[in-house]
């Protein structure tokens, strides 16, 4: 009978040994999501371009940081990135991936709070299956949550930290020296002795420069026979921010607050932009790629002036400049000149100036935006995003009309040109920022304060109930419904001016009424007060919530801007470990060897 069994059992996929010193684990949000029916994933649109899923693919720039900084010294690094590998090959399970590793060290970022269940689980399962791995957690999450962090039993070293180049590659030299000693001069990292004590070493390491550009010389693959979700490469030129809105753990008294620092920000060391934009043009068909610039505002004219001249070099296809300020004339006419195709990013937040600078934003007003737009256009930007969001202080259900109002009056004036998008604000308040540590004084309750409260709320059914905050002005459940209607009518304004076709947007918009529908029906099983009727309710909603969760949670994403589903793969963030050819082997059955003969 056990032979028989082990005969009938479907065959593992058996993939091949995958070496570094270092290899960097991106986890999905929630991890196991497969065939769930106990954890809902609504459809989730912006009024724009989604290119990503509820799990949250985009690992943070750090990676390639840390990549290129101990590849110039010696040290092999891999990054997979576990949420777009899972999505794209079903047939692969997290046991398999662990289980072909072969490393000195396995890094896994809890960098974004939204990540809190999939880092911590990621790293259950590992430390499980591969007791023989040091296992090491870092990002901005785990830095404000280090001391609680490094309490679970399956973390054995948090590296906090903003620039955590060097103390990451002290920590392999000490690994590689053996001894718990010699883990004591690594700054930074909190670890744990062989008898459980917790050690801090300190977080001493806060240098004003980052020490690394990022090698953008490769990108992953595209994917065969299929149109790519999105060909884009992100640069940014900080660590921090030099503004202080008040939902951002990245802004700056956030940043002060989590690392300890006099200074709101970092900057990337000049000869380091070199060098990243220099690799942009030594990657093969960069002419095809999108360029999403963040940081400029902080840089200073001298350095945007330098920084612009390179981007006019790098040869992207297109570029697109996130800016918090509307930038002036000469910027203007500097952009236009850097690629074929100039976009720019704003966020208003709101259309009312009294939430905007509740917000920390209302750096201009209505009038100036236009009067700008109308500038930039004439001088050949081709278009110019504009982001609005549900959930800021002092905004209420009529608040948000008025914010969807004023998206159609500009889509109407610039046809277009000019593209507002709006999405309430989920699941969290940033740990760190302003109105996550002070939220009465601006109006908001917070729900989940620990990391442990983040955890299991990722687990919740409801959607509603992962949301770790709510305003005076709107309960969470009216975040949720009022972001949603937002989407859908800002939407049809789209389809009047002859942004999408309306028949897509009907389709589109259908997908956001059910998500919204169902969403309230989870959401009233999931606060049921008693156990057994709020198991009984939940259990006749979950194959309801398995069939949606399996339109979201595919190996495609469904795209706003064209009509399709796009296949995830070959985004920046798409780092899948072993080939293209070895992985669709196993999709299609075969292993490795049978890879390698194709």
């Amino acid at each position: 009978m056990v032979c028989q069994d082990a005969q009938s059992a479907p065959r593992r996929p058996a993939l091949s040994t995958l070496r570094a010193d270092l290899i960097l684990l991106h986890p999905p949000a929630v991890h196991d999501f497969r065939d769930r029916g106990d954890v809902y994933f609504p459809f989730l649109g912006t009024s724009g371009d989604v290119p990503i899923t509820p799990l949250y693919e985009f690992f943070p720039l750090g990676f390639k940081r840390l990549q290129r900084h101990l590849g110039d010294r010696g040290r092999s690094v891999r990054i997979l990135n576990l949420g777009t590998l899972l999505l794209r090959y079903p047939r692969l399970e997290l046991a398999d991936v662990l289980g072909a590793l072969d490393t000195r060290l396995l890094g896994i970022d809890l960098h974004w709070l939204v990540h809190a269940q999939g880092s911590l689980a990621v790293a259950e399962e590992a430390k499980r299956l591969r007791p023989d791995l040091p296992l090491v957690l870092g990002g901005i999450s785990a830095t404000y949550y280090a001391e609680e962090l490094i309490r679970y039993p399956q973390v054995d070293l948090v590296m906090r930290g903003y620039d955590t180049l060097e103390p990451t590659a002290m920590l392999l030299d000490a690994l590689e020296a053996g001894g718990r000693g010699a883990l004591r001069a690594v700054p930074n990292l909190l670890w744990k002795t062989r008898a459980g004590e917790v050690v801090d070493n300190g977080l001493t390491h806060a240098p004003r420069a980052l020490g690394c550009g990022i090698d953008w010389s490769a990108v992953p693959e595209a994917r065969r026979g299929s149109l790519v979700s999105l060909r884009e490469i992100t640069s940014t030129y900080t660590a921090g921010c030099a503004f202080g809105c008040g939902y951002c753990g990245g802004s700056r008294d956030a940043f002060r607050r989590v690392y300890g620092t006099p200074h709101a920000f970092a900057l990337n060391a000049a000869e380091q932009v070199a060098y990243e934009l220099g690799s942009m043009r030594r990657e093969q068909g960069v002419d095809r790629y999108h360029l999403y610039a963040m940081g400029l505002d902080t840089l200073g004219t001298e350095r945007t002036s330098a920084l612009l001249s390179g981007l006019a070099l790098a040869g992207a296809k297109s570029i697109n400049f996130e800016h918090f300020h509307l930038p002036g004339e000469e910027v203007l006419r500097r952009m236009v000149r850097t690629s074929e195709r100039t976009l720019i990013t704003l966020s208003p937040d709101s259309h009312d100036p009294a939430v905007a600078r509740a917000i920390g934003r209302g750096a201009y007003g209505n009038e100036e935006l236009e009067a700008w737009l109308e500038r930039a256009f004439a001088l050949g930007v081709e278009k110019v995003d504009l982001w609005y969001f549900v959930g800021m202080p002092e905004q209420d259900e009529r608040s948000v009309q008025g914010t969807v109002d004023y998206c159609r009056l500009l889509l109407q004036r610039f046809r277009g040109r000019a593209d507002p998008m709006i999405c309430p604000l989920l699941p969290n308040l940033d740990p760190a920022s302003r109105f996550f540590e002070a939220p009465e004084a601006h109006g908001y309750r917070v729900f989940h304060r620990t990391l442990e409260d983040h955890r299991r709320a990722a687990l919740r059914p409801s959607p509603v109930q992962r949301i770790n905050y709510e305003t005076r002005w709107l309960p969470r459940g009216e975040i949720f419904r009022l972001g949603y209607r937002a989407i859908r009518d800002v939407l049809e304004a789209k389809a009047e001016v002859g942004m999408f076709p309306a028949s897509r947007v009907a389709q589109f918009n259908a997908r956001l009424d059910d998500a919204t529908a169902f969403t309230a029906l989870v959401d009233e099983a999931d606060v049921l007060a008693d156990r057994r009727d709020r198991q009984r309710a939940l259990a006749e909603l979950a194959p309801g919530i398995r069939e949606r969760n399996a339109e979201v949670l595919s190996s495609g994403v469904i795209d706003q801007t064209w009509p399709i589903r796009r296949q995830i793969g070959g985004r920046w963030c798409d780092e899948l470990g072993w080939s293209g050819a070895e992985l669709d082997g196993l999709a299609a059955g075969g292993g490795p060897a049978a890879a390698a003969q194709g």
